[in-house]
């Protein structure tokens, strides 16, 4: 494979006490602390586009808010990898100040 996948994902370990787990509906990844039940941050890759990661912000009642798009084009897998980790560590940053 060109890019990361969801089973990549999966593999990635917490991240500030963040887990990622795959939604068996939708088969959408998304990170959960377990205390913040209701809120939820989503980043699948290859969701809409292959080579594409969009990032978002849940909340259980039903407002989402779109908070990056990671493009992996010409990026070594390491490369996305990194990539992916700093921006879903930005965003359970900002989550957890705005707690």
């Amino acid at each position: 494979m060109k890019y990361i996948q969801t089973e990549d994902v999966m593999e990635y370990g917490d991240i500030r006490g963040f887990k990622p787990s795959i939604d068996s509906m939708s088969g959408t990844v998304n990170w959960n602390n377990g205390e913040d039940m209701g809120k939820f941050i989503y980043a699948t890759p290859n969701w809409e586009q292959e080579g594409v990661c969009p990032v978002s912000i849940y909340h259980e009642d039903g407002e989402y808010q779109d908070v990056a798009l990671l493009k992996f084009t010409d990026m070594s897998k390491i490369q996305q990898k990194e990539y992916y980790l700093n921006v879903v560590a930005d965003v359970i940053d900002s989550f957890l100040e705005k707690r």
